[in-house]
């Protein structure tokens, strides 16, 4: 003999006795399916618990963060009326496969009015190298920034 169909309406009636009655309290997913399969059992039962108290609204407001909080980002701090390029950051994006003989693009970033971004395609190189891609590229429209900010790349 099978046991009778279990409807989503009775589900829901088992949910608020054994998991959103303030009696209840809101138990974890394990507890719930603990209490639960005492009273009802229907295949998937398991993963339909999970899915109600992973939507449950009360205990996501309530839970605990087991996570740390991230540390927000530091806005680069900037001179007011600056012109653009005058105060940038620099970059390598390298280990790109390569494309008509580059392996690697150097970013430069604008932290002035503009917002603006250049990528300038290039194989790996040091430090005379992007300066000969700044001078060809970027100093021609903006001339020499006044401040630089670079990660360190070699």
């Amino acid at each position: 003999m099978t046991a009778p169909e279990v409807t989503e309406e009775t589900k829901h009636l088992l949910m608020t006795l054994v998991h959103d009655h303030y009696i209840a309290g809101h138990p974890e997913r394990d507890k719930t399916i603990c209490k639960a399969k005492q009273h009802a059992s229907w295949e998937g039962i398991n993963s339909w618990i999970t899915n109600y108290v992973k939507g449950c609204a009360t205990c996501q407001q309530n839970k605990i963060l087991t996570h740390k909080r991230k540390t927000p980002l530091y806005r680069i701090t900037m001179k007011e009326h600056t012109l653009p390029f005058q105060q940038i950051t620099m970059d390598l994006i390298t280990g790109l496969p390569p494309c008509k003989g580059k392996d690697a693009i150097l970013t430069i970033v604008d932290h002035g009015c503009s917002r603006a971004v250049i990528f300038l395609p290039c194989t790996t190189i040091t430090g005379p190298g992007i300066a000969e891609l700044y001078m060809n590229n970027v100093y021609q429209w903006f001339g020499l920034p006044i401040k630089v900010i670079s990660n360190r790349d070699p």
